[in-house]
């Protein structure tokens, strides 16, 4: 299982560098990058949506899917229409890349249009008490969580300069995964003490340290890099080691709350989509929750 996991994940990590770099060349639409992401994340809303039907709370799936597929949509958008006409003939930016908070109202906005739909779907389909209201917090949690969290790692591709985008996914992607390879290594090689047993009975101290390890020195070794021998800005060693301790938190955290739905849902794995690792989600989880915290921390102490 551990080499298994090694192998998909190198592969995964390789994939993703590979796309990301050919959509260089086709800025600021970044297709490869829609694609990727918009096959990631319905594939993890309908897991999500899977592992809740099996609770009172039970999404609706055509809403779930549509809801996650509108605020990717979203956060295209403002890149698509980069240009607006002012009325004299004058072009100018549709947003502003300076303020990259700014741009985070489209999938947000999105997601309230959606909320409303949401609303006024199950109001049509309504037949008796006792189920609607369930139904719609399970479609708008399973939304919330992999639409809107999502938002903010698929906006961090178009931070200002295309080779920073770039940086920035790569040192989340990086750094975060770097701590599911630690965690899950270490547990399994030196793993004695139960880290949070009611969530995730496998998770152990000695797995958690080596992540923030692991986290720390991917984050460090890319710096290094990018400063050294590609010659691109970026965190200074200070910096970057605690952009891995945060992000390796984070992204542990993350890994737990995944750990969470399942175990409410009593199944071991969101499904066996992905060899070594279980579902979609099981790889996206430490991501969905670390690229919040990411984005703020690229925003206020990125190079």
């Amino acid at each position: 299982m551990l080499s298994t996991r090694l192998i998909f994940g190198v592969l995964m990590v390789a994939g993703l560098l590979t796309a990301l770099l050919v959509d260089e060349w086709l800025a600021p639409w970044f297709p490869t990058w829609f694609l990727l992401a918009s096959a990631a994340m319905l594939a993890a809303a309908w897991e999500v949506h899977g592992l809740l039907s099996a609770t009172s709370a039970r999404p609706s799936g055509n809403t779930v899917l549509a809801g996650v597929m509108a605020i990717i949509v979203a956060n295209w958008m403002p890149h698509l229409i980069e240009f607006a006409d002012q009325g004299d003939g004058e072009l100018a930016l549709y947003y502003d890349p300076g303020r990259p908070i700014d741009i985070l109202a489209w999938p947000f906005l999105t997601f309230v249009a959606v909320l409303m739909a949401c609303f006024v779907i199950q109001s049509l389909q309504f037949a008796r008490p006792g189920r609607t209201m369930a139904k719609i917090s399970g479609t708008l949690l399973t939304i919330a969580y992999v639409g809107l969290l999502g938002s903010f790692t698929l906006q961090m591709r178009w931070f200002e300069g295309r080779h920073q985008g770039l940086m920035a996914l790569v040192f989340l992607f990086a750094t975060a995964k770097g701590a599911d390879t630690g965690a899950y290594t270490l547990g399994r090689l030196a793993g004695r003490h139960k880290l949070w047993p009611r969530l995730s009975p496998k998770k152990t101290v000695e797995g958690a340290i080596g992540g923030l390890i692991f986290a720390v020195s991917a984050a460090c070794f890319l710096a290094f890099v990018c400063r050294r021998w590609l010659g691109i800005p970026a965190f200074d060693d200070v910096t970057a080691a605690a952009y891995g301790l945060t992000i390796g938190v984070i992204a542990q955290l993350g890994d737990l709350m995944e750990s969470m739905i399942k175990r409410d849902c009593e199944q071991k794995d969101a499904s066996q989509a992905v060899p070594g690792f279980g579902g979609v989600l099981d790889v996206l989880d430490s991501i969905l929750f670390a690229g919040p915290v990411a984005y703020g921390f690229w925003i206020a102490l990125g190079p």
